[in-house]
């Protein structure tokens, strides 16, 4: 017999959120992406540096966890929180670019 779990509905919920937050970009948005790396370093200062080196750093350890078999162990699922944690970060910063910037050029 096959259960859906509480965990199951919670993906399902965010797997189509997801899709709807994408479907819903703007095509003419995409290009105008090349202005977000000037408007993060204004935005945020020099400190905005740092999300791309943490971002290399999660996704290489992540990745060699996967590659060894170890993502279920306690530094794996470390790795999986932060890379969702950075993920969350540069998902807000491009709403708030999109929200400002991209906004206000239309």
């Amino acid at each position: 017999m096959i259960g859906i779990g509480l965990g199951d509905v919670v993906a399902a919920s965010l797997a189509a959120a997801g899709a709807c937050l994408i479907c819903s970009i703007p095509r003419d948005f995409v290009g105008h992406l090349r202005n977000f790396p000037s408007w993060v370093m204004r935005t945020y200062g020099r400190r905005a540096l740092v999300i791309p080196v943490l971002v290399m750093l999660v996704i290489g350890r992540l990745v060699e966890l996967g590659v060894n078999g170890q993502v279920d162990s306690p530094a794996g699922q470390a790795m999986v929180v932060a890379a969702a944690f950075l993920a969350l970060v540069i998902a807000s910063a491009l709403l708030r670019f999109y929200l400002s910037d991209y906004r206000k050029s239309r």
